[in-house]
């Protein structure tokens, strides 16, 4: 009876093991699915992102591998935001993103980056649409295996692309990842939950969308040097800006497009003193606007402050992620110090400080800020802003 018994078992392990390679071996033969690379952009372009608390890193796309396996993109970059007592940390990131049979997948090392709780995940999966799900097992922080479940969740169109939103749940612990992945852009959001003195606290960063965009390299000339230089430096503001405010879908701009872009964006700009003025006014006014309603937003919940600002930016990514409960705030000083306006687009240094109360504890808060503006439908929208 004990060898019937230790015979079954050897045959169920051996089935078992079997069974195990043949789903390995089914996963390494899904077809690589190239239509996952429209969500990612092309070498050379760089991602800014904005965070609650001034948290800020940038990446660039260093290199794109091919072959009928899979792609890969290789990113680096470095986490801005450096507080005291962290100034001698590693704030480095590199991170790859791959696509391999149906799958985008991330892999990162970046001990100081505001990102996942899992060094490698899938991002998407395809087909892309709404109501794909798929499990996979992953190692979180802590070193501990656990199951997710990512799901595409909601796929809205933009004026730039298709923008699908994807959640990653813990089913056991209910810990929880969202992300926004755009075409040609690639991740434009990310929020997490976590949990803080027992409360769900959601923490993330969006796309600093003027501080985005294409790095246009320019290769110097023995008898040119200096203007490549210059032109190396203008294209690191200009092109970044084109990238987010055209209304062109096609953001794969190339080097002969970009120069035909900044001609056009210098000329346009030889318009009458007066009528810079008035643009300057109507931005420093958009401003106080916007100021006026988030006080209104933090102090009542007041929903026009959205109204103020662009759809998916930076100032809509730290509005919802902004943690209001308990908090008061009331404006105190408001200087804006300088304004540039390039037709449709526009910057403006501020300095601010801000009452703070919360839990009887009374602070008050003083900023240099940078906001970047856009002009959609004759009307100035706040889209982002950072530190000087």
């Amino acid at each position: 009876m004990k060898k019937k018994t230790i015979l079954l078992l050897i045959i169920s392990l051996i089935a078992f093991s079997f069974m195990a390679c043949s789903n390995d071996k089914a996963d390494e033969n899904v077809p690589l699915n190239k239509e996952l690379m429209k969500l990612m952009p092309n070498e050379n372009f760089k991602w800014a992102y904005n965070g609650a608390a001034d948290y800020y890193h940038e990446m660039v796309l260093m290199a794109i591998t091919e072959d009928e396996q899979q792609v890969i993109y290789k990113v680096e970059g470095e986490v801005k935001d450096i507080v005291a007592g962290d100034a001698d940390k590693d704030h480095s990131i590199e991170l790859y993103y791959k696509i391999e049979g149906d799958s985008l997948k991330q892999v990162k090392t970046a001990p100081m980056m505001l990102e996942s709780e899992y060094g490698e995940l899938t991002l998407i999966k395809a087909p892309l649409e709404q109501g794909t799900t798929w499990t996979e097992e992953v190692v979180d922080s802590q070193g501990k295996k656990v199951t997710i479940e990512g799901s595409i969740i909601e796929v809205t169109q933009d004026d730039r692309g298709t923008i699908y939103k994807v959640s990653y749940v813990n089913k056991k612990t209910k810990y929880s990842e969202s992300r926004k992945i755009m075409e040609n852009f690639g991740v434009i959001a990310f929020t997490k939950l976590v949990q803080m003195n027992d409360e769900p606290i959601s923490q993330g960063y969006g796309l600093y969308g003027l501080g985005s965009g294409y790095i246009q390299v320019v290769e110097s000339t023995e008898t040119d040097t200096d203007t490549a230089t210059e032109t190396d430096t203008e294209t690191d503001t200009e092109t970044e800006t084109d990238t987010e405010t055209t209304d062109s879908t096609e953001t794969d701009t190339t080097e002969t497009e970009t120069n035909e872009t900044t001609d056009n964006d210098t000329s346009s700009n030889t318009a009458t003193p007066e009528k810079e003025e008035d643009e300057e006014a109507a931005v420093e006014e958009a401003l106080i606007a916007f100021n006026d309603a988030w006080i209104e937003y933090v102090n009542n919940d007041n929903r026009a402050f959205f109204n103020h600002i662009t759809n998916n930016g930076v100032a809509y990514n730290n509005a919802i992620n902004f943690n209001r409960e308990g908090l008061k705030e009331e404006f105190l000083v408001m200087n804006v110090n300088q304004v540039n306006v390039a037709g449709n687009v526009a910057t403006a240094k501020v300095y601010e400080e801000i009452k703070k109360t919360k839990d009887g504890s009374v602070s008050v808060a003083k900023y240099n800020w940078i906001y970047n503006l856009v002009k959609k439908d004759g009307k100035w929208l706040i889209d982002g802003y950072k530190k000087q």
